[in-house]
């Protein structure tokens, strides 16, 4: 089955645990609602995001050889922007991959899972109710951050990228390679997306008002 350009097995239901996804082929999508998504979501072991109607898994958030290089990246983007925000007293917050990310794309929602999220102000979640219980996404981001793998690039770039950009509050989105050295940054200027790409050690961009280099962004990383 191809869902979106991207080659993926439909399956019938979805497993909590890893090790049964694991037995599953690489790359697969569940049909779903919202709100069983949202439930599966609180005890799943790995990674999935939510796409207009469908679960989507890949193998590279389950398993991937370069998951270090992926770790080693959010965690040094998270430690500038944390050490910036606690050295100026801002409001900003910075929230790791658990944090989910609500769009209304045209009746079909969609809720992804950034590798980082920063809020300019206190999180805005809307709750959703299955059997009495409340599900949350947040609503306004103002920066995300995907750091590309194999299996998810065509998704973020196709896809994701374009539903990004349609949430008001955001400002900024970050694709970082992990095999190699290389940023694009989407920032919205007077309404219009603006890409800029980085390649160099030395290049810096800004997350609001705090630079961050990609000598920083890459530290210890190996490709």
């Amino acid at each position: 089955m191809q869902i979106l350009e991207i080659n993926l097995e439909l399956v019938e239901k979805l497993p909590a645990d890893e090790e049964s996804r694991l037995l599953l082929p690489e790359n697969v999508a569940c049909k779903a609602s919202l709100t069983d998504y949202l439930a599966l979501n609180e005890i799943c072991e790995y990674r999935i995001e939510y796409h207009e109607g469908f679960i989507f898994s890949f193998y590279h958030n389950i398993y991937n050889d370069f998951m270090t290089n992926h770790e080693k990246i959010v965690s040094n983007f998270m430690a500038v922007l944390i050490l910036f925000i606690a050295k100026f007293d801002l409001q900003w917050q910075i929230l790791p991959s658990n944090m989910k990310i609500y769009i209304h794309n045209s009746g079909k929602p969609c809720v992804y899972k950034p590798d980082a999220v920063v809020f300019k102000d206190e999180v805005d979640e809307i709750y959703f109710e299955k059997k009495k219980k409340n599900y949350s996404a947040a609503n306004n981001p103002y920066s995300v951050l995907e750091v590309l793998s194999k299996s998810t690039k065509s998704f973020d770039w196709n896809t994701k990228l374009a539903n990004y950009q349609k949430i008001e509050t955001l400002e900024q989105i970050i694709f970082v390679e992990q095999y190699k050295m290389a940023v694009y940054v989407y920032d919205k200027i007077d309404g219009n997306w603006i890409k800029s790409e980085y390649f160099d050690a030395n290049d810096q961009f800004f997350v609001m008002d705090c630079v961050l280099s990609l000598e920083k962004l890459y530290h210890r990383v190996k490709f």
